[in-house]
């Protein structure tokens, strides 16, 4: 009860509140540290496009605009909104990225609507995981795969140039 009491006490200190106080500061706090991490989501994502989507990377495989590329920190949903920011943005075409988030690989793959019957993305991601020691697959037009080995990340992302061609072949 006094190991208890003492812990109340370092808690009510640290939040500096009084006892009625305390939950509704947690609750704040619990409030801001998501409002924080939303916003930190959304800056690496826009960090990740560069700018803007309007930064042209892309380039040409087998007559299809495709952007690859390798980006750090995202968890799932903003690597989700980045892809589909860039794939938005290319208009028709294949966005390619990797990305290493607490020690783990994700690769995931966009087609756009008008491709999707020629080449899909879970195709594409089923093809370059292994490199990253991971599997994967999605639908036709999104697909994502995990894996272990960040340091083949770029090895994984120029072998989807090469599954492109041949899948477009």
């Amino acid at each position: 009860l006094q190991h208890r009491t003492s812990a109340l006490h370092r808690i009510l200190e640290s939040l500096h509140v009084g006892e009625d106080a305390a939950v509704p500061a947690v609750e704040k706090l619990h409030t801001e540290v998501k409002r924080l991490s939303r916003e930190a989501s959304d800056l690496r994502v826009k960090a990740a496009l560069g700018g803007g989507a309007a930064r042209d990377d892309s380039f040409d495989v087998a007559g299809v605009k495709m952007v690859v590329r390798r980006v750090n920190g995202l968890d799932k949903d903003a690597l989700r909104t980045l892809s589909d920011s860039l794939r938005d943005g290319i208009g028709s075409g294949i966005v390619v990225l990797g990305n290493e988030h607490d020690d783990k690989v994700t690769l995931v793959a966009a087609v756009t609507k008008d491709l999707a019957a020629r080449v899909q993305a879970g195709a594409i991601v089923k093809e370059i995981a292994p490199v990253v020691g991971g599997r994967g697959g999605g639908r036709p037009e999104f697909a994502e795969a995990g894996g272990k080995d960040a340091s083949k990340i770029d090895e994984a992302l120029a072998e989807s140039r090469k599954v492109v061609a041949r899948l477009l072949g």
